[in-house]
């Protein structure tokens, strides 16, 4: 037996190495989408909080599972922010994931992340490290006999309400481009509503 899915949105923090546009594929062959989102310390607390109602429900009925009245804990999908010297800065990154492919019946299945701006319209821009956005997740309970009861923040959808765009080299200024007549650009994604109605977009 497992526990209902339920579906959460975080609140609006800041983006830490996100693989949000496509799959971080450097140890998975399939490709994972993955985000840090770092918060004050008030936020983190109270969204910790939550997050640890959800473990003890999974928790629980994982030592029911079992049979056991207490299971060993695998580290919770958060940590304390550090600075570059070491020192705790007060901040937490909670880490968020999803599979790129996951198989169903047999058949491998596209995963993508839902990306959606402040105005709920699809996003094609790529979305880099200090972007203020939101996520929408499935709080994931497992038992790992070798590990111990872990969670996992499985990642459905991403709002972003204020853009830093990622750049793999120099910016356009650093050439001498100018505009032309021709091909532009125009987003052609149609946001998925229905998924994006499961959050608190």
């Amino acid at each position: 037996m497992t526990l209902p899915r339920t579906k959460m949105t975080s609140p609006k923090g800041t983006a830490v190495w996100p693989w949000l546009n496509e799959p971080d594929t450097r140890f998975d062959d399939n490709g994972v989408y993955t985000v840090q989102l770092r918060l004050d310390a008030e936020e983190a607390a109270a969204f910790k909080a939550q997050l640890k109602e959800k473990f003890k429900l999974g928790y629980e009925q994982q030592a029911k599972e079992q049979g056991k009245k207490k299971l060993k804990l695998a580290p919770m999908p958060w940590k304390d922010h550090e600075d570059d010297q070491g020192n705790a800065t007060g901040k937490v990154d909670f880490k968020f994931k999803a599979r790129a492919v996951y198989e169903y019946e047999n058949k491998k299945i596209d995963n993508r992340v839902l990306l959606i701006d402040a105005k709920r319209k699809p996003v094609t821009a790529q979305i880099g490290s200090g972007s203020s956005i939101r996520c929408g997740f499935e709080p994931y309970v497992w038992y790992v006999a070798s590990m111990g009861v872990g969670m996992t923040l499985r990642l459905k959808a991403v709002q972003v309400i204020d853009l830093v765009e990622f750049s793999k080299g120099g910016g356009t200024d650093d050439f001498d481009f100018q505009e032309e007549e021709g091909w532009t650009a125009v987003a052609s994604a149609t946001p998925d509503k229905e998924r994006g109605d499961h959050f608190d977009f």
